[in-house]
């Protein structure tokens, strides 16, 4: 028994010498030789590099879940939910089905608009748990600009100049309330 335990210990010991060696030699290769140096500076430069990649997407998904992008988001899904739906509710012929409007559920353009509201329920939700409630709300009216603009361009419909005016002057409160909050924004 005694044998086995001292050679036990020999081979820790031989190990433990071993690694101190090895580390010694490439402390020793790295600072006498430039081209070691340079090895070494150039896995360290890769380990940094690696771990900010790893970084980067956690930092579009912190600017992703950001309430104002949401916001926006949220409006464009909006937008873009309503024009989808009128393109769905005017695609289907006038019928007996058409008079409630479920005929409109069998064109895919209706469908694509309820999961892009469905979509937008979802970042609504998030913004509410961020903003306060009077805020997220005002700011998310720009959708009485975007709607009848997106109308305009993609559905080619005609907007009045009463409405052209109601436009401007939705977006003239919308600056009024943005700028309090820019304000306050750049002081954080």
């Amino acid at each position: 028994m005694p044998a086995q335990d001292s050679t036990t210990s020999l081979e820790h010991h031989v190990g433990s010498a071993l690694r101190t060696m090895h580390s010694g030699t490439v402390e020793s290769v790295r600072s006498a030789h430039p081209a070691g140096e340079a090895e070494h500076d150039r896995r360290a430069e890769i380990r940094g590099a690696v771990t900010t990649a790893r970084s980067f997407p956690r930092r579009l998904v912190r600017g992703f879940l950001n309430p104002y992008v949401q916001l926006a988001i949220g409006s464009l899904l909006v937008t873009s939910s309503e024009l989808l739906m009128k393109k769905g509710a005017s695609s289907v012929p006038a019928g007996v089905v058409g008079w409630l409007g479920i005929g409109a559920l069998c064109s895919w353009w209706t469908w694509a608009g309820i999961v892009t509201y469905v979509l937008s329920f979802f970042s609504w939700v998030h913004v509410l748990r961020l903003l306060p409630l009077g805020l997220a709300y005002a700011l998310i009216n720009v959708v009485h600009v975007m709607i009848p603009v997106g109308a305009w361009v993609f559905l080619h419909e005609a907007i009045p100049v009463r409405r052209w005016v109601g436009i401007s002057l939705v977006l003239c409160g919308l600056l009024l309330i943005l700028k309090p909050v820019v304000r306050a924004e750049q002081k954080l």
